[in-house]
């Protein structure tokens, strides 16, 4: 692997490691290192458990009578007095199986990484984390906690996951709505591509309940630049309709729906006070990363 830091290396090449727990820890602690600060604020006396030391880390967390016995430094966590729960969402359906010609990495692959990603920095954080994954209905749920071994859970989970399914944002987001009973962080990760009027209500439905929401919307190259130049059949990966078009009769056209349908989803978004943060599949997770961090600081 590149001495390059694993959050600013290139998905493709993230995408042929299999362990989501070993991708995640990397990317997390090198992009908490990078930031140059702790990310431990606002904790509470509570001590929850040890994890290794990573530079960059406040050396006052350091438990010095482990390293005089073990020659190890270990830090201690410590669990906030009123920790947040944040609830990971993820589409799994068909559409998010495509992989463009030149990314090297599926968009349900990215995004689980991104889960992983998510989780350990919660986790990280002393605050309790749970995994929800779906396509027309709920696949699994992983209740939060912030418990030794809750991040191995889920990403062992994500490492059983396929595409698979249409898609049924407004079930499941009502479905979850009703059952996340405690306020909490909901990251939702998808290709949003079937947004209708139905799954804003709801999204928003999130917001009136007083959860905090940030969606990432994952995007392959192909899907925001097509840059097809030959005649190709395309197949819609949920409905199986197809139809055979040359991409120079059809691209100005599509460009331009695509462009006003994402502007119409940042608008709204925005009147939600919802965070909005578009991935394409080609750029490493810092961004994500640094969106998910920003929305947590203010939702504290």
């Amino acid at each position: 692997m590149s001495e390059q830091p694993y959050h600013f290396i290139d998905p493709a090449t993230l995408a042929r490691i299999d362990n989501y727990a070993l991708i995640a820890r990397n990317i997390v602690e090198g992009f908490v290192t990078g930031l140059h600060r702790s990310l431990y604020h606002g904790l509470g006396s509570e001590f929850v458990q040890y994890r290794e030391y990573s530079k960059g880390d406040d050396l006052k967390y350091i438990d010095w009578k482990v390293f005089a016995r073990h020659d190890k430094y270990q830090m201690k966590v410590f669990q906030e007095e009123t920790n947040t729960n944040c609830y990971i969402v993820l589409d799994t359906s068909t559409s998010m199986a495509y992989e463009g010609r030149t990314s090297g990495i599926s968009k349900i692959r990215y995004g689980k990484i991104l889960a992983a990603c998510i989780a350990y920095m919660v986790n990280r954080q002393g605050d309790n984390v749970g995994f929800y994954a779906y396509n027309d209905r709920l696949k699994c749920g992983i209740r939060p906690s912030h418990k030794s071994g809750h991040v191995h859970r889920i990403c062992a989970q994500l490492a059983t996951l396929e595409p698979e399914g249409v898609c049924n944002h407004e079930f499941v987001f009502n479905y979850l709505g009703e059952n996340f009973n405690r306020r909490g962080l909901i990251v939702l990760i998808s290709d949003f591509l079937d947004t209708d009027v139905a799954l804003l209500k709801a999204v928003r439905h999130f917001r009136y309940s007083h959860h905090d929401c940030i969606m990432f919307q994952i995007l392959d190259d192909d899907e925001l630049d097509f840059p097809f130049d030959a005649t190709i059949r395309f197949i819609d990966s949920e409905s199986a309709d197809e139809i055979v078009t040359s991409p120079e009769i059809v691209r100005d056209q599509y460009v331009e729906q695509l462009n006003a349908y994402l502007r119409d989803l940042e608008k709204f978004c925005l009147d939600a006070n919802i965070d909005y943060q578009r991935m394409r599949t080609s750029n490493p997770l810092a961004n994500a990363l640094s969106a998910y961090l920003s929305r947590r600081e203010i939702f504290q």
